[in-house]
């Protein structure tokens, strides 16, 4: 989840056959598209011969979403305050 209204992301996998790897990961044709009422937001995603691209068009901000923000927002502040993140996810378990 991000803020920004739109954002796109860039899919590169030819990199991954010049490394020493457990796997590699190749799509010669991927073509996807999300909608997700839930989040508020639209993805399509178009992948050929290992290049491509993810866009994301947040069109809204649900509550769903506007929770998750808010909460990872709790969360970066408790971690830039020193708490561990075992506490931060240990006092999360509490609250349930």
């Amino acid at each position: 989840m991000t803020d920004r209204k739109w954002f796109i992301e860039w899919h590169e996998q030819w990199s991954q056959f010049f490394q020493s790897c457990n796997w590699y990961t190749f799509q010669f044709c991927h073509i996807e598209f999300e909608y997700d009422p839930l989040m508020g937001g639209v993805e399509f995603t178009f992948i050929v011969l290992g290049l491509g691209f993810r866009w994301r068009w947040n069109y809204t901000v649900t509550e769903r979403a506007q929770t998750l923000t808010d909460r990872m927002a709790d969360f970066y502040e408790r971690l830039d305050a020193g708490e561990s993140i075992n506490d931060i996810l240990n006092s999360k378990k509490e609250d349930k």
